[in-house]
């Protein structure tokens, strides 16, 4: 990561993609921006992660077998709110369009990146998400 790139240190991110390769890149990359990464194949996995600790963001992909990433966000909303009902969500998937971003925001996701995308946006999109939740439960 280069010193433009905001620091993801102290950021703990939940990353949920059925793709190994991809769920392994995301992971490697965020780590090396500073952020602890709990990685998870499978949705419902990702959703016990969610409930078992505090996470400050969940990046999840949509087109996942079993439970996709919709049905995922909408288990997440329905959490009490002490197992993560409102940690920020961005899905990130190759999904491309307006109308996978307003699905996306319909579902509970809060910002929606199409795959792929560089590391530069998607560090400073998680940052601003943060920030904003941070902010808005401030």
């Amino acid at each position: 990561m280069d010193n433009k790139n905001p620091s993801l240190s102290g950021i703990k991110v939940l990353v949920v993609d059925d793709n190994e390769d991809t769920l392994a890149l995301t992971q490697l990359m965020l780590g090396l921006c500073g952020a602890e990464v709990i990685a998870s194949p499978t949705a419902a996995e990702g959703l016990e992660q969610v409930q078992m600790q505090r996470l400050d963001i969940i990046v999840s992909d949509i087109s996942m077998p079993c439970m996709d990433g919709y049905q995922f966000i909408r288990a997440v909303r329905d959490l009490p709110i002490d197992k993560g009902k409102h940690t920020p969500a961005l899905a990130l998937t190759a999904f491309n369009g307006p109308e996978y971003s307003a699905r996306a925001l319909h579902a509970g996701f809060q910002a929606h990146l199409s795959k792929p995308a560089s590391l530069e946006v998607l560090v400073e999109t998680i940052v601003d998400m943060i920030s904003l939740s941070r902010n808005f439960l401030n």
